[in-house]
C-alpha cells in the first residue's frame, strides 16, 4: 500500500482560497461527490459534445476543446437509440485550467486503491485513482454523473485518444447490468460472434476481412454487452479499429487512401470503419459464439470447438486488467459468456478473402 500524507493526492494548493475537501477511508465519497458536483455546475458553461449510445444520452463536457474533439471523434453516436435511453453526464477537466476545481486532502496515514473503495462504496460510488497520472475518476450511479479530475492539460493516458473516459463508462454499463468487453466482432443479419485474443492473433485482421467482405460489426477493440434473457447481444459504443501498417498492408489497404497520416502511441492507425464502406457498423449483434483466432498460415481456415475454460481466458485478461473495479462481477461476466454461447479456435490461412468467407459460412451455421 502506497503511504503518503495531506495535501492529497500529489496536488498541491495553489491558492488560499481553494475549496479544500478532507476525506479518508470512511468517506471518500465526500470528495467524490464534490467534485462531480463541479463538473456538473461546470458542464453548462464548458465545451460539450452531446453521443446517443445504446442506453444513455451522453453529455461529455470539458474545459479542453481537445478532449471534447477526442469524444466526438471517437464515440458512437446514433440516433436510432434515442428511444431508450437515460441521461449521463460525464465532466473531464484539470486542475491548472481550472484551479477553482474541488481538490482532496487525504486525512490518514495510509492511502491506496483497496482504502479509498472501502470510503467509496457505502455511498454506493465508483472511483480510482490513477497514480502515474496523478488523476481520479468517481462515478456516481444513481445520478449517472462522472467525473474525471487531471492534474494539467492533456494529463491522460496515451490510450485515451482511442476511447475517451473508457472507465468511466465501464462503469455506467455495469451499473445497469452490461458490461463493456474488449472484442472484435462480425455479424450478418443481426447474427454474429465476437473474435478475441491478445495481440498478433489475428483478432484485428479477421474483423477487418470481415468487414472488407461485407459483413457486419459493432466494434473491434471494446463494445458494450447486454446479457438479457436468453441471449447476448453486442452493441457499438467505439467508432474506432486500430492496425498497424504491416496489418493494413496484408489487407490490401493504402493508409493515404483512408486519409491516414499517424500512427498513434501503439504505432498503430486509427480510423472508423465505416471508411471501408457505408452501413458497416451494425446497430446490434445476437452473438452466438466466441472465435479464437491462432495464426497458422494453412491452406483453408478451419474451426475445432474450444472448451469454455479457453473462452473465458481468452476474454478474461484484458477485460480485467484493462478495466477496473468490480473484478469478481467481471470474472463472473466472462465466464458467463464461455458458458452460454460455444468457443471455437479458428485457424486461420493465409488469403484474406478466404478468411471472409470461411467465417461467413461459420456464421450461416456451417460449423463442426
Amino acid at each position: 500500500m502506497s503511504i503518503w500524507k495531506p495535501v492529497g493526492p500529489n496536488f498541491p494548493l495553489s491558492r488560499p482560497d481553494q475549496l479544500r475537501v478532507p476525506f479518508d477511508r470512511s468517506n471518500a465519497h465526500v470528495y467524490a461527490r464534490a467534485l462531480i458536483d463541479f463538473a456538473e455546475r461546470a458542464s453548462t458553461q464548458s465545451p460539450h459534445v452531446t453521443v446517443s449510445l445504446p442506453r444513455f444520452r451522453l453529455l461529455a463536457a470539458s474545459n479542453s476543446s481537445h478532449f471534447v474533439e477526442m469524444c466526438r471523434r471517437a464515440l458512437v453516436d446514433d440516433p436510432v437509440y434515442a428511444d431508450d435511453q437515460a441521461p449521463l453526464t460525464i465532466g473531464t477537466y484539470d486542475y491548472e485550467s481550472r484551479p477553482d476545481m474541488p481538490r482532496g486532502i487525504w486525512a490518514d496515514a495510509m492511502f491506496g486503491l483497496s482504502v479509498v473503495a472501502d470510503g467509496l462504496r457505502p455511498a454506493g460510488f465508483e472511483g480510482l485513482f490513477d497514480f502515474e497520472y496523478k488523476r481520479w475518476q468517481f462515478y456516481d450511479p444513481a445520478t449517472r454523473r462522472g467525473v474525471e479530475a487531471l492534474a494539467a492539460p492533456g494529463g491522460y493516458p496515451p490510450w485515451t485518444e482511442s476511447f475517451p473516459i473508457r472507465n468511466l463508462m465501464h462503469w455506467a454499463y455495469q451499473a445497469i447490468g452490461w458490461r463493456i468487453v474488449h472484442g472484435g466482432t462480425l455479424g450478418i443479419d443481426g447474427k454474429g460472434v465476437m473474435v478475441i485474443g491478445p495481440g498478433g492473433s489475428g483478432k484485428s485482421g479477421t474483423t477487418l476481412a470481415g468487414i472488407l467482405a461485407g459483413m457486419q460489426s459493432v466494434g473491434d477493440d471494446y463494445v458494450a454487452v447486454d446479457p438479457g434473457e436468453g441471449k447476448l447481444v453486442a452493441y457499438p459504443v467505439m467508432r474506432l479499429v486500430k492496425q498497424d501498417p504491416a496489418g493494413l498492408k496484408r489487407l490490401g489497404l493504402d493508409p493515404a487512401a483512408l486519409g491516414l497520416s499517424e500512427t498513434n502511441w501503439q504505432n498503430k492507425y486509427e480510423f472508423d470503419f465505416e471508411a471501408l464502406g457505408a452501413g458497416r457498423r451494425a446497430k446490434w449483434i445476437e452473438l452466438q459464439a466466441i472465435l479464437l483466432p491462432r495464426i497458422a498460415n494453412a491452406e483453408r481456415s478451419s474451426f475445432s470447438r474450444a472448451p469454455a475454460h479457453a473462452a473465458m481466458m481468452g476474454l478474461a485478461p484484458n477485460n480485467l486488467s484493462q478495466l477496473p473495479d468490480g473484478w469478481r462481477e467481471g470474472l463472473s461476466f466472462t465466464a458467463s459468456m464461455a458458458r452460454r454461447i460455444p468457443g471455437y479456435y479458428l485457424d486461420l490461412g493465409t488469403d484474406k478473402n478466404e478468411i471472409a468467407d470461411s467465417v461467413g459460412e461459420f456464421i450461416a451455421g456451417k460449423r463442426p
